[in-house]
């Protein structure tokens, strides 16, 4: 099992959110366009939908990785070859189970279908995950407690 739903999965992974950027969108979707590491990516938000507003967010970005290979060691990268795919190359920072995360210029959690993860910490990888994108936008970091939130914003 991946998750047990989409708080313990968004708890549980928070440490590695991306910094990324959300564009405006058509009311009554739950897909989400946002720009992470200079790519812009199609994404079905798991948390909340329709309530991330466009602006700066945190968002922990998790694919399916259908297709891996070992890669040099090189530079990190994001590249959407088909609307709501992804090919990524990055190193991988964590692993847990069939899980890994890969620094791809951004953070990303990536499940590999089937078996556990086979990239061990410290090794560049390749990967290409088909759609659907998931996307879990964390809730704002308030600076202090102090300071009042208007919801009406």
């Amino acid at each position: 099992m991946i998750e047990e739903g989409p708080d313990s999965f968004m708890q549980h992974w928070r440490a590695y959110a991306a910094q990324a950027t959300l564009f405006p969108r058509p009311e009554g979707t739950p897909m989400l366009e946002a720009e992470v590491a200079g790519c812009i990516l199609q994404l079905f938000e798991r948390t909340n939908p329709y309530h991330a507003p466009p602006g700066p967010a945190r968002l922990v970005l998790h694919v399916t990785a259908e297709r891996w290979d070992p890669a040099e060691v090189g530079e990190a990268s994001l590249r959407v070859p088909v609307l709501g795919t992804l090919h990524g190359r990055g190193r991988v920072k964590h692993r847990e189970g069939r899980t890994v995360v890969v620094d791809a210029g951004a953070p990303l959690v990536l499940t590999f279908a089937g078996t556990d993860a086979p990239a061990p910490e410290g090794r560049w990888i390749h990967f290409e995950a088909p759609a659907p994108l998931h996307a879990f936008v964390l809730p704002p970091v308030r600076k202090s407690a102090a300071t009042p939130v208007d919801d009406a914003l």
